[in-house]
């Protein structure tokens, strides 16, 4: 399938690899993505509509910025994916990206709960949550680290 995309251009996408989103990401009414990793080396990724050129969200796997995030999927959320207990689940969070990089956020409150069998996606929102629309992508120990005063994977559970 050829996409027409505002940063990529023209790409080339294969069928197989469209991910379905039937409720859409909130506030948008798009419905079909695609998982794009850039050639660099780095832990984001586009997720970019099919539909329209100039929706993409910069995503990241959970495990990437809070290895001990949890989401216990609903009974119904769990039907809209079409996962079973064990099913394989991925969770990505959309980031915010900022020019300094101590300032780039993840959004943990509201993840993206991915089934890549059946290729279906859901944006699940997480109410009285610990995690922030505006978690920091790193953590204060990176910080410390980087500043040389420091010291040195999501999980899904279904209903």
């Amino acid at each position: 399938m050829n996409v027409t995309t505002t940063r990529f251009g023209e790409i080339v996408i294969d069928e197989a690899k469209i991910i379905t989103m039937p409720d859409g990401m909130l506030g948008f009414s798009e419905k079909r993505f695609a998982l794009l990793t850039p050639q660099n080396i780095t832990p984001f990724c586009w997720f970019q509509s099919v539909e329209n050129p100039e929706l993409a969200f910069v995503v990241v796997d959970t495990k990437e910025c809070a290895p001990d995030y949890a989401v216990k999927l609903t009974a119904e959320e769990s039907e809209k994916l079409c996962v079973n207990d064990g099913d394989e689940v991925l969770l990505l969070a959309v980031v915010t990206m900022a020019s300094d990089p101590f300032d780039i956020t993840v959004n943990l409150q509201g993840p993206i709960a991915l089934n890549p069998k059946r290729m279906l996606a859901k944006q699940i929102v997480l109410e009285g949550s610990r995690y922030t629309t505006k978690q920091p992508f790193f953590d204060q120990a990176a910080r410390g680290r980087a500043s040389g005063t420091g010291s040195a994977a999501g999980a899904v559970s279904v209903a």
